[in-house]
């Protein structure tokens, strides 16, 4: 991967006057994300559509999955939160007894969809998932 840096510091200093209003939980989630966007994809990501439903703010949407892995998940929707919103997302995978019920942060919205950080799971969570997404690539899911 190569990095680039800009010349111009106007950019940075935009980021930084945002994040600096943010609370202390907001500011981790997203030196969390920064953090997972620097190195690259280390978990399974599944490319077939799983049904979720999302609460951001007051607003429910029941969509697919444009893509999901043990991080995140893109969400297609034209719906535009901002970014930093918490959302909760729910979803089945196949032969799962139980949904998985996961707390996030909007880390992008564009017109794929909105991409979700997991930003409130356990290491066993998040594995248990990866663990499951490997299984169902080989599935029908893929």
């Amino acid at each position: 991967m190569t990095v680039t840096f800009s010349k111009d510091d106007a950019l940075l200093n935009e980021i930084m006057s945002e994040v600096r209003f943010l609370t202390e939980d907001l500011q981790k989630d997203i030196l969390a994300y920064i953090r997972n966007i620097k190195e690259p994809r280390s978990y399974t990501r599944v490319n077939k559509p799983i049904e979720m439903d999302v609460l951001i703010g007051d607003k429910v949407i029941q969509s697919n999955a444009g893509n999901l892995s043990a991080t995140g998940v893109l969400v297609k929707s034209r719906m535009n939160p901002e970014i930093g919103v918490p959302a909760k997302v729910v979803f089945s995978l196949p032969g799962q007894a139980r949904p998985f019920k996961l707390t996030g942060i909007v880390v992008r919205t564009d017109s794929g969809g909105i991409g979700i950080y997991f930003s409130e799971m356990t290491p066993y969570a998040r594995e248990h998932l990866d663990n499951l997404l490997k299984g169902e690539r080989g599935s029908d899911l893929e």
